[in-house]
């Protein structure tokens, strides 16, 4: 008899693990399905959207409005960095319809165009706000952006690169109390270029310490060959940029030799197509072309840290497969005030 009560104990412990496991297993299945298809943190690591995101801010991305899209490297382990993968298998991209789809000035969270080696969606995730969409003609003269000949108004926290003259040293105090994170001091006496909102300005300019602030602006028609689309045709920048069309889904786009040069990334690389210019002639697929009828959407972003971001005006569109997901609020926030680390309480739960 006490042989027999023995094995009845070990037979309900083993139960007991074996539905501990089997709970554990759903758990972890239903979290990586809402990962996948619904919500993810993603965690703001640089100054390129100030004064929306800071660094240390933990956001929750909601993937239901632009609508999921679908793994395309199988091969990986999600919860582990974007590095634990294997692209032996690549499935082509698809995505299950959205709420609402992108619109202006959402805040996306999305694949870093730029990097070369990576599987789409194992490139470094950014976040950028929407300024363009498909089939918009995007300019910015005098850092206004116009969008179909329209000028829009820019985010009221944007910030920007102005040159201020002090009467005195500003010391770090000074700095901290004008909320002041990026920039110093440039040239003697008391020269600085501060990355600041108009508002700050403004206080800045008020100041009994302050001499003068001015907008930095670059000078029209100077040539810039870093900013998109890298060619000798465009001299480009940050304050003079386009006209330039957004590609959008089944619409065709004409062009010549020189104009293709503002194409042929998205045609080439995004849309897996070679291009060639020979004589003065555009070959797609090794054929004549001076048109070319676009498989995917397109979206134009730029940073809300203006003149010290890395947007759609120096790599060009980010086409939609490269997109995650839309911002929905902060969760959690932890950064450095007064030279210490803390909870930033003021950003907790805070809808973007």
């Amino acid at each position: 008899m006490k042989i027999f009560h023995g094995k009845k104990k070990k037979s309900k412990s083993k139960s007991k693990k074996h539905e501990w496991l089997k709970a554990l297993l759903i758990a972890f299945i239903l979290i990586l399905l809402i990962r996948l298809f619904a919500f993810q943190s993603f965690t703001v690591d640089n100054s390129k959207m100030e004064s929306s995101l800071f660094p240390g801010d933990f956001v929750l991305v909601n993937k239901l409005g632009s609508g999921a899209r679908l793994p395309i490297t199988l091969l990986s382990l999600p919860f582990f960095g974007e590095k634990t993968y294997s692209d032996l298998i690549q499935i082509p991209y698809i995505r299950i319809p959205g709420f609402g789809g992108i619109d202006y000035n959402n805040l996306i969270i999305f694949n870093y165009p730029i990097e070369k080696d990576q599987p789409v969606d194992k490139k470094t995730q950014m976040v950028s706000r929407c300024i363009g969409l498909p089939g918009d003609t995007i300019a910015i003269i005098d850092k206004k952006v116009f969008i179909n000949g329209k000028n829009v108004n820019d985010p009221e926290n944007c910030k920007y690169r102005y040159r201020v003259i002090s009467k005195k040293e500003l010391k770090s105090d000074f700095i901290n109390s004008y909320n002041i994170t990026e920039g110093g001091l440039v040239a003697q006496p008391n020269i600085y270029d501060f990355f600041i909102t108009p508002v700050i300005s403004k206080q800045l300019l008020s100041d009994s310490n302050v001499k003068s602030i001015n907008l930095i602006k670059v000078i029209k028609g100077v040539e810039y060959t870093p900013f998109f689309p890298q060619s000798k045709y465009y001299g480009w920048s940050l304050d003079y940029f386009g006209p330039l069309t957004i590609p959008a889904k089944g619409k065709s786009i004409s062009f010549d030799n020189k104009s293709i040069d503002l194409y042929y990334k998205a045609i080439e690389e995004y849309e897996n197509n070679s291009v060639k210019i020979l004589n003065d002639t555009v070959y797609i697929n090794n054929k004549a072309a001076n048109s070319y009828t676009f498989k995917l959407n397109y979206y134009f972003v730029m940073d809300d840290n203006r003149d010290n971001g890395k947007d759609s005006r120096y790599w060009g569109f980010l086409p939609e497969n490269y997109i995650i997901g839309k911002t929905s609020f902060v969760w959690f926030s932890f950064g450095k005030s007064n030279n210490s680390s803390t909870i930033r309480w003021n950003r907790l739960f805070k809808f973007l």
